[in-house]
């Protein structure tokens, strides 16, 4: 196992348990993102209210005032990475903005590695 798979999967296993996961968004209703060529974009998402706290005081993002908002799981993983409009590519994992370095997810991994945290949870509960 490397380090990555262990990072996403105990994030995923919080967002799980919660039924949600954050995202930062401004005062305008418009999300926080980077775009990473072509109109598709790479998502910062977090497993908890205080760790968007803490990468907005880190990476203090330019632009209008930016808040943690709550986005409910199966809202994210059913609507938003569907969505073509919103052209998520990647998912960054719980960045947090000291760092340049984080883990990132294609779209496809997150649903992939998702689908299987709720298996293995499905699992430890029988």
């Amino acid at each position: 196992m490397t380090v990555e798979y262990i990072k996403a999967f105990a994030f995923l296993q919080e967002v799980n348990a919660a039924g949600r996961l954050w995202v930062a968004r401004s005062v305008y209703k418009n999300i926080y993102a980077q775009e990473v060529g072509d109109g598709e974009y790479s998502l910062p998402v977090w497993s908890t209210k205080e760790r968007v706290v803490e990468y907005l005081k880190n990476a203090r993002p330019l632009g209008p005032k930016y808040e943690p908002d709550e986005v409910p799981l199966d809202v994210f993983t059913g609507a938003w990475l569907s969505d073509v409009r919103m052209n998520i590519s990647e998912v960054q994992i719980n960045p947090d903005g000291r760092s340049t370095r984080v883990l990132v997810l294609t779209n496809e991994e997150f649903t992939a590695a998702q689908a299987e945290s709720n298996r293995v949870d499905r699992a430890d509960r029988l």
